[in-house]
């Protein structure tokens, strides 16, 4: 049934020429604690291992074991968790009892830490390793950190695999308290290279550097999904980041990904000139940024604090990069992005619809709706739109932002929808490069757009747009105040009954975010609650969902090669047109099996990959281009 609508929605957005929304994550993991029928102790003394001996109880352990490790007591090598055979779990975890950990729906924090078992490797070196093929590995309830400046704190897939099938998969971080060296720093929390993998209930910190970026979790060389849920994320250059480095598996591009009720932190201590500031001149960038990316929810999410340094300010980047040409199929695709609130930045969205001067795919499907940003300063803009993205979806955001409203240049968005939005003005509105601002900009940067219902709020004194200069249905108050919001002062920014903009949007809702909703889904960013067993979702640790699929060359000419993580022979691939026809079936041998599509016509096709006894893999878009 989910691969039925997936194909009446394709057919309603290519027939209409309609706007296209973005299709969100085909798969969420939910993730239960699982259990084992074994369990073996790690600890100093009457224990089935010695502390020193965590690797050989780690080697020796047979899949359905849960090993217990010595709470308080600090591993200090560098550990390397190896592939087994078998699909049961193995969970690593603290020996105290539960009742002294936070329960399985809240967040960790640094107050647990004297009650865990902690991994501290050398400096330079990372506290863990998931080897080639690892799977089915459960931490939960420990501490892990770095002595002294390292790279990565904890490696999923180290980058270099080159095969779907030698990626780590299905492995859960469960209240793992994460962090870097306090003063030194560390380059990131998690390398993320694998599948099936979540990242639940958290805390991420000092992730930081003063020469290059660093992130909480960065990915490049995994298919996904991936599920960041209930985490503290803090990285000085982005919080998090998936692409900015080739993928050693051709054509691969991470996918879906769900990014909900974290709280994206960058300490004030990190700024120069801050009066926290600590003294040491920490490379700060952004929070969140995409580079190689497609169906992606982030939903529910505080991002706290940003400022320009080693950037100009941006806090959120969707910006799709080749790393020079090296990986001309990085794209961002299909992302949702609602009910976050972004505060205490010098900048607000960057869309980039393609790298730099290269023609790699372009960023498509992208909704911006129901989000709330504040404390925006007017170091750079609240928009910022390059290089033609495509299908772009901004509508029912509220922004108290003083810098400029949007700027654009490069080649022109199409198909863009901004609408029903509350921004500040700024001291030009909505401007591009070489155009002037208003109409001029809209008509050359953002053609066929609907762009409409917007209220753009000035300064009293300062400047104001004029209504002549933009489409019907814009409004350009002088202030906050007469914008109507309940309470500006205390940053609750929703509607008043007797506000002019109450109930006039274009849907007949009231022209900004929706507050009251907003406010429901981060509710519990802060006290770090989310149960994450009861989210509708599939099974996390069922065998044969395991396996992924990768079409490449994506955009594709005569020729298809299709490369999985396990074997294909009795696997079947169709290819359906935009009205839902199968207009090529073909049964699969080995993985890598080659398959001619010379008689197909250009354009998009859905590509459904399906086993031996007729389950389905997935699905996966394929352009065929000549």
């Amino acid at each position: 049934m989910r691969c039925a609508n997936l194909l009446l929605v394709f057919t309603w957005t290519i027939v209409s020429h309609a706007q296209v929304m973005p299709e969100l994550p085909l798969e969420f993991l939910s993730v239960c604690y699982p259990s084992t029928a074994n369990t073996i102790t790690v600890c100093s003394s009457g224990c089935d291992y010695l502390n020193g001996q965590l690797q050989m109880a780690i080697n020796n352990a047979e899949p359905g074991t849960t090993i217990l490790l010595q709470a308080g007591h600090t591993y200090p090598a560098s550990i390397t968790l190896p592939a087994k055979t078998g699909d049961e779990w193995i969970v690593i975890r603290t020996n105290v009892p539960d009742a002294q950990l936070p329960p399985a729906d809240q967040r960790i924090d640094p107050s647990y830490a004297g009650a865990l078992a902690r991994f501290q490797a050398p400096a330079n070196q990372s506290a863990l390793t998931f080897l080639s093929g690892a799977h089915h590995y459960y931490l939960m309830g420990l501490e892990v950190a770095s002595t002294g400046y390292t790279s990565d704190i904890i490696r999923i897939g180290d980058g270099t695999q080159n095969t779907l099938s030698a990626l780590p998969h299905d492995i859960v971080l469960d209240r793992v308290y994460i962090h870097g060296d306090a003063a030194l720093g560390t380059k990131r929390g998690i390398m993320l290279n694998s599948a099936r993998t979540a990242v639940i209930n958290c805390h991420i910190s000092d992730c930081k550097s003063t020469s290059q970026d660093a992130q909480a979790i960065c990915g490049w060389n995994g298919p996904g999904p991936f599920k960041l849920v209930n985490n503290h994320l803090e990285g000085s250059g982005e919080n998090v980041m998936f692409g900015g480095a080739n993928p050693a598996i051709q054509d691969l591009v991470p996918a879906d990904i769900e990014v909900r009720n974290n709280h994206f932190f960058k300490p004030r201590s990190w700024q120069e000139g801050h009066s926290d500031y600590a003294g040491t001149p920490w490379c700060v960038k952004n929070i969140f940024e995409l580079k190689n990316a497609q169906r992606v929810l982030v939903e529910g999410n505080i991002l706290e604090n940003n400022w320009a340094d080693c950037q100009n300010g941006f806090a959120v980047l969707i910006t799709p990069r080749t790393q020079s040409g090296a990986s001309m199929w990085s794209r961002v695709t299909d992302v949702t992005w609602r009910y976050n609130i972004l505060t205490g930045s010098d900048g607000g969205y960057n869309f980039s619809g393609h790298d730099d001067q290269l023609d790699n795919p372009v960023s498509t499907r992208i909704l911006v709706e129901h989000n709330l940003a504040y404390d925006i300063s007017n170091v750079n803009k609240m928009y910022q739109f390059l290089n033609g993205t495509e299908h772009l979806t901004i509508r029912h955001n509220t922004s108290l932002n003083a810098g400029t409203t949007t700027s654009a240049g490069g080649d022109p968005t199409l198909f863009l929808t901004f609408q029903d939005n509350i921004a500040g003005f700024g001291n030009y509105g909505v401007c591009g490069t070489g155009s002037g601002c208003g109409n001029p900009t809209i008509n050359t940067y953002f053609p066929g757009s609907t762009f409409s219902h917007n209220v753009l709020f000035g300064t009293p004194g300062g400047p104001n747009g004029n209504p002549a200069s933009y489409p019907p249905n814009h409004w350009f108050p002088a202030g906050i105040a007469p914008v109507g919001f309940v309470d500006a002062a205390n940053d609750n920014y929703a509607l008043l009954p007797t506000s002019p903009y109450y109930s006039t949007a274009s849907d007949g809702t009231s022209i900004g975010a929706d507050i009251d909703s907003l406010n429901s889904y981060t509710a519990n960013v802060l006290p770090g609650v989310w149960t994450s067993c009861a989210d509708i979702s599939t099974q996390l640790n069922g065998a044969e969902a395991a396996m992924f699929f990768i079409l490449t060359p994506n955009p594709a000419r005569d020729r298809l090669t299709v490369l999985t993580s396990g074997p294909m022979h009795g696997c079947t691939i169709a290819l359906f047109d935009a009205a839902g026809r199968i207009v090529l079936q073909q049964q699969l041998g080995t993985s890598g099996t080659t398959i001619d599509i010379g008689a197909l016509r250009n354009g998009l096709l859905l590509a459904q990959f399906s086993r031996k006894d007729g389950s389905i893999v997935g699905v996966q878009r394929l352009v065929v281009l000549r």
